[in-house]
């Protein structure tokens, strides 16, 4: 149950990304009805000077850190470039998240 939130991107670009959970489904082991993306739609403000940025928060199940390096190359690949800094930060959500009256992890 991976939940990708993002902030400091557009909508449109968020969109554009989601239409690569398949590639998604391999790199962290996930079924692709299960892996949902939002836009937290929070701008981010840095110092003058400073790269633009990308912020995106993961909670999900505990995974490899195989899986963890692999998606935040995905992340930075298709969010990063000249300019941008992406950083990701991961949170477990082991046996705290319910779906469907039925607790996960």
């Amino acid at each position: 149950m991976p939940i990708l939130k993002f902030n400091g991107t557009t909508e449109e670009q968020i969109k554009e990304y989601s239409k690569k959970i398949n590639e998604l489904v391999d790199l962290i082991t996930a079924k692709p009805e299960t892996i949902l993306m939002m836009n937290n739609n929070r701008n981010i403000y840095a110092a003058e000077n400073t790269n633009k940025r990308v912020y995106v928060e993961v909670d999900w199940l505990a995974r490899p850190e195989e899986a963890r390096i692999a998606l935040v190359k995905h992340l930075t690949d298709f969010f990063g470039g000249d300019g941008i800094t992406v950083s990701v930060k991961f949170a477990e959500i082991n046996k705290n998240l319910y779906v469907n009256n039925n607790r996960m992890g």
